[in-house]
């Protein structure tokens, strides 16, 4: 099969999978500087986590709710909580972060072991990121809350982006961090519940680190990194389903490798001493 023959076969067969990888990888992407810049970067494991968690209560009997409800809802409920936590002074990010991990991952094997076999098949898909199925609801409520979080970001950009870069002068000016930080992770919660439910954990993960670091390591002005990571997030997964076809491999994995190809593309790019970001 040649290349024309691949990119027809995509977007006339899996045209869905297409759209809907360049939409959470732009999407997962702008968050992501905000997540990197927190330095919370482990809070997109811990959330894909939740999320599918909560996607595997939907299974058991006694919980019957939709699957997007179920991780929705315990993907909010959870990042409140975090969004409390993350903030006191008693137990550091990265404890209050690894014990959610952990605990989210445990639940889903325990809740995997009381779940039907069909089912279980059907969560283990899920988690390898199948994206080359998605359905059209899921890729409708993606829009949504991409389109929602968008439209937040941008009416209150100084607010988001001065609490994640430059948290202490934002503070000392007035502005109400704490607020400002659970609007935050509420609006990722979102993000990340619908995207992990529709591409997969690990593509999400991948997307809400790597293009934010690639784009730091090419430049430090705030609006170019955004520009940056959104760009990488919407072509890395165009040339990662080309190549998923071409050498036969599953899509998720090979959109985020094409990434991190780049991110270590940037890295050798920013090594050299004349051409370190300003």
């Amino acid at each position: 099969m040649g290349a024309a023959d691949i990119i027809r076969t995509i977007v006339q067969e899996f045209p869905l999978a297409l759209y809907g990888s360049i939409l959470v990888g732009i999407v997962c992407a702008f968050l992501g500087v905000y997540i990197v810049a927190r330095r919370v970067v482990f809070l997109g494991a811990v959330l894909t986590q939740v999320s599918v968690m909560g996607l595997a209560l939907t299974f058991l009997p006694f919980f019957p709710v939709p699957h997007t409800v179920g991780s929705l809802g315990i993907t909010l409920v959870t990042v409140v909580i975090i969004s409390r936590l993350l903030t006191g002074k008693k137990i550091p990010r990265d404890g209050v972060l690894g014990v959610v991990f952990i605990t989210s991952i445990a639940s889903r094997i325990l809740i995997l072991q009381k779940a039907q076999r069909v089912e279980v098949a059907e969560i283990e898909n899920l988690l390898r990121g199948d994206i080359l199925f998605v359905t059209p609801e899921l890729f409708v409520l993606m829009v949504v809350a991409f389109v929602v979080a968008m439209v937040l970001h941008l009416l209150f950009f100084k607010e988001f982006t001065y609490t994640s870069f430059d948290p202490e002068t934002a503070q000392t000016q007035g502005f109400n961090a704490a607020g400002w930080d659970l609007a935050f992770y509420l609006i990722a919660a979102v993000v990340i519940a619908f995207a992990t439910h529709m591409v997969g954990d690990l593509f999400v993960f991948g997307f809400l680190v790597v293009p934010p670091v690639t784009a730091m390591l090419l430049t430090r002005n705030v609006k170019a990194i955004f520009i940056l990571s959104v760009v990488i997030g919407a072509l890395a997964p165009i040339a990662g389903l080309f190549l998923a076809f071409v050498i036969d491999v599953p899509a998720s994995p090979a959109i985020v490798a094409v990434a991190t190809v780049v991110m270590g593309g940037a890295w050798l790019w920013s090594v050299i001493p004349s051409r370190r970001p300003r």
